[in-house]
Protein backbone atom coordinates (compact mmCIF):
# COMPACT_ATOMS: atom_id res chain seq x y z
CA UNK A 1 0.00 0.00 0.00
CA UNK A 2 2.31 3.02 1.04
CA UNK A 3 4.27 2.38 -2.52
CA UNK A 4 0.60 2.84 -4.36
CA UNK A 5 -0.51 5.35 -2.17
CA UNK A 6 2.75 7.47 -2.90
CA UNK A 7 1.87 7.37 -6.49
CA UNK A 8 -0.82 9.01 -5.91
CA UNK A 9 0.07 11.55 -3.96
CA UNK A 10 2.66 12.08 -6.36
CA UNK A 11 0.30 12.50 -9.23
CA UNK A 12 -1.65 14.69 -7.35
CA UNK A 13 1.33 16.75 -6.25
CA UNK A 14 2.22 17.45 -9.70
CA UNK A 15 -1.67 18.15 -10.72
CA UNK A 16 -1.79 20.54 -7.92
CA UNK A 17 1.77 21.95 -8.60
CA UNK A 18 2.52 21.57 -5.04
CA UNK A 19 5.89 21.14 -3.48
CA UNK A 20 6.64 17.96 -1.03
CA UNK A 21 6.55 20.31 2.21
CA UNK A 22 3.08 22.22 0.82
CA UNK A 23 1.38 18.63 0.34
CA UNK A 24 2.57 17.46 4.12
CA UNK A 25 1.72 20.79 5.30
CA UNK A 26 -1.74 20.57 3.59
CA UNK A 27 -2.07 16.56 4.38
CA UNK A 28 -0.66 17.47 8.55
CA UNK A 29 1.46 15.26 8.37
CA UNK A 30 6.00 15.41 8.39
CA UNK A 31 7.97 14.83 5.38
CA UNK A 32 9.07 12.02 6.94
CA UNK A 33 5.93 10.57 6.75
CA UNK A 34 5.86 10.93 2.81
CA UNK A 35 9.37 10.00 2.66
CA UNK A 36 8.55 6.48 4.32
CA UNK A 37 5.59 6.31 1.81
CA UNK A 38 8.06 6.59 -1.02
CA UNK A 39 10.13 3.80 -0.08
CA UNK A 40 7.43 1.70 0.82
CA UNK A 41 7.61 1.78 4.49
CA UNK A 42 4.88 0.89 7.76
CA UNK A 43 2.70 3.96 7.87
CA UNK A 44 0.66 5.23 10.73
CA UNK A 45 -3.28 4.67 10.28
CA UNK A 46 -3.88 8.33 10.98
CA UNK A 47 -1.52 9.35 8.80
CA UNK A 48 -2.52 7.43 6.26
CA UNK A 49 -5.86 8.07 6.22
CA UNK A 50 -5.05 11.87 6.26
CA UNK A 51 -2.84 11.36 3.13
CA UNK A 52 -6.16 9.18 1.09
CA UNK A 53 -8.30 11.70 2.46
CA UNK A 54 -6.51 14.54 1.12
CA UNK A 55 -6.14 12.55 -2.19
CA UNK A 56 -10.43 12.36 -1.73
CA UNK A 57 -10.46 8.46 -2.42
CA UNK A 58 -11.68 5.71 -0.28
CA UNK A 59 -8.50 3.91 2.13
CA UNK A 60 -10.22 0.92 -0.04
CA UNK A 61 -8.61 2.25 -3.39
CA UNK A 62 -5.31 0.92 -1.86
CA UNK A 63 -6.12 -2.61 0.14
CA UNK A 64 -7.57 -5.44 -1.91
CA UNK A 65 -9.00 -8.94 0.26
CA UNK A 66 -7.69 -11.93 0.47
CA UNK A 67 -8.57 -14.81 1.24
CA UNK A 68 -11.33 -13.22 3.62
CA UNK A 69 -8.54 -11.08 5.09
CA UNK A 70 -7.49 -7.17 4.05
CA UNK A 71 -4.20 -6.24 2.42
CA UNK A 72 -2.83 -3.46 1.94
CA UNK A 73 -1.65 -3.22 -1.88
Amino acid sequence: MPRALYVALDEQRRAREMTWEQVAAAIGVSAATITRTSIGGRLEVDGMLAMVSWLGVPVETFTREVRGRVRDI
